[in-house]
């Protein structure tokens, strides 16, 4: 009987998940697109400025100071990972919609949950685009097919 309780902590969904109202999901689908938008923009403008700052430190170490293919997926992994982890559970384009990461369990998610939703999402665009968009139309918290395969929900968080 205890380890079923120890699986309960380790993987939520099979506790049953934190009980949202149904308002907790309404319009998420159109905030998390807009939220993903802005952050690209504000990563654009990260990635500008970190390429700038390591082709001067580039030229200035004849390449040894250059990350080179590696600043993009590192800079975006570093920013979702680091927003999604944090206090706040969102990136500032989700805190600008009123949108937070949860686990399934209700607790806020840390950093192993935040770079593994990252990673998984990025994965799940690459395989199946349409899936990803999708998915969250037939089901009621509107989650998406890497929400699922991380035991995360995104909920509005002015409930």
């Amino acid at each position: 009987m205890r380890e079923s309780n120890r699986l309960a902590e380790i993987w939520p969904p099979a506790a049953g998940g934190a009980d949202w109202p149904d308002s907790a999901f309404d319009g998420i689908i159109v905030r998390r697109c807009l939220a993903f938008v802005a952050d690209l923009a504000v990563i654009l403008v990260l990635l500008i400025a970190a390429s700038i700052i390591f082709g001067i430190l580039g030229i200035l170490t004849f390449g040894l100071l250059w990350p080179g293919a590696a600043l993009t997926p590192l800079l975006v992994a570093a920013y979702f990972t680091l927003t999604l982890g944090g206090r706040h559970s969102a990136t500032p384009g989700m805190r600008w919609q009123g949108i937070e990461l949860r686990a399934w369990n209700g607790n806020r998610p840390g950093y192993l949950q935040a770079f593994l939703q990252t990673l998984v999402f990025y994965v799940t665009v690459v395989v199946g685009t349409a899936l990803v968009l999708l998915v969250p139309l037939f089901n009621k918290r509107r989650r998406c097919l890497h929400d699922y395969l991380c035991g995360t929900v995104f909920i509005r968080s002015d409930i």
